[in-house]
């Protein structure tokens, strides 16, 4: 029988705390300068994400530009400089025609509603009135209708409050304006340099195999954030004509700036269509009360098929996620980040997914993977 074991000293070393301490304090510094850098250059930092965007929306139709080719007996290659300029000279064109044939409808529309906003501002005081007079009507106690008539006018108040905070933001948003031309601009030089950024971040990696799987890498985070943004773009065109074509087959009113409003606020998660159907449910009141339960209605029952039908079967085809897996993504993250967790969840939860392939792949030792290298080995082993 062995006897009993010594206590261990535990050394105390003041060099190695003061280290730690120091390491400690240095993290927080440059998270805290880091955070107030990334919240400095906000405005940056969006219009980068939104150039991101842009090149992902367009580089398919490059590539389809880029394809092979035979001239003079010879198979080329269209440049990739006069790819881009093609491919922007058609994008003008396209946006060129649309304009001129919605043109006109739309500034029809817009002028009709402009016109109106004097008899629905009317119309709203009318009934804000008759919905502060309901206490008085009935024969209730006094504090109730003081109760009543306060409770009526916070929610009044907090509406009207939330009206001038979204004109508000609109007026501030014209700022954004060079924006239009700007994106289109900084797209350009990324379109046109994309193979030489990539060739120069893989370039700081000296082994060729460690390159290899670094750019399959950055090969699926581009697929899933190019999938993404495209099933994105393909749910706001679905919706702007549903809604759009919805709302004019009913006989609604600008059915064609319903539409557009759709589609763009669609972009935006929760908010977007919870705005877009209030304005809708509120402007077909003004007209009948029939029709604005019809257009909630219409409008609620679409928003169910499109965000738990609809939607998860779009982004699941782009990004390999079951339907199941987007729709939980979407609830974890309106109930961790609310609006900004809704737009980032689905990128984010397919981009760990990428890394746990990638990861998995690495650790098991038996990706399916190969580098030339090894794919020559391979080969020379079959034969």
């Amino acid at each position: 029988m062995s006897g009993p074991r010594e206590p261990v000293e535990m050394s105390f070393d003041p060099a190695r705390v003061r280290r730690v301490i120091l390491q400690v304090i240095l993290l927080v510094v440059a998270t805290i300068v880091v955070g107030w850098l990334l919240y400095a250059l906000r405005a940056i930092l969006l219009l980068l994400a939104l150039t991101v965007i842009f090149c992902y929306l367009v580089f398919p139709l490059i590539e389809m530009v880029e394809r092979p080719f035979r001239f003079g007996g010879k198979r080329s290659r269209m440049p990739r400089t006069v790819s881009v300029i093609l491919v922007y000279l058609l994008l003008g064109g396209i946006i060129y025609f649309s304009i001129e044939q919605a043109g006109p409808a739309l500034s029809d529309q817009l002028n009709e509603f402009l016109d109106n906003v004097p008899v629905y501002a009317r119309k709203l005081d009318q009934s804000t009135k008759w919905i502060f007079s309901l206490p008085s009507r009935y024969r209730l106690p006094i504090s109730w209708r003081q109760s009543l008539t306060d409770s009526m006018s916070n929610v009044s108040t907090a509406f009207l409050e939330w009206l001038e905070a979204i004109a508000a933001r609109t007026l501030r948003m014209t700022w954004y304006l060079p924006w239009l031309v700007l994106i289109p601009a900084l797209g350009f030089f990324l379109l046109k340099d994309a193979g030489k950024i990539s060739d120069l971040l893989l370039s700081s990696f000296p082994e060729a195999d460690v390159r290899f799987r670094v750019a399959l890498f950055l090969s699926d985070v581009s697929s899933t954030l190019a999938a993404y943004i495209r099933a994105n773009l393909v749910a706001c065109l679905l919706v702007g004509l549903i809604e759009g074509g919805g709302l004019w087959a009913m006989g609604i009113s600008y059915p064609l700036i319903f539409a557009i409003g759709a589609g763009l606020l669609e972009f935006i998660p929760l908010l977007g269509p919870l705005l877009l159907g209030m304005t809708a449910t509120l402007v077909v009141s003004f007209h009948s009360w029939q029709a604005a339960f019809l257009v909630a209605a219409f409008l609620a029952v679409f928003r169910m098929l499109h965000d738990y039908l609809i939607y998860p079967r779009l982004m699941s085809a782009g990004i390999r996620m079951h339907p199941i897996l987007v729709i939980l993504a979407v609830l974890s993250g309106a109930e961790l980040g609310g609006v900004v967790g809704v737009f980032l969840s689905i990128p984010v939860v397919g981009l760990l997914l990428v890394c746990w392939r990638h990861w998995r792949d690495l650790r098991i030792g038996r990706s399916t993977i190969l580098t030339p290298e090894e794919e020559s080995l391979s080969a020379d082993g079959t034969t």
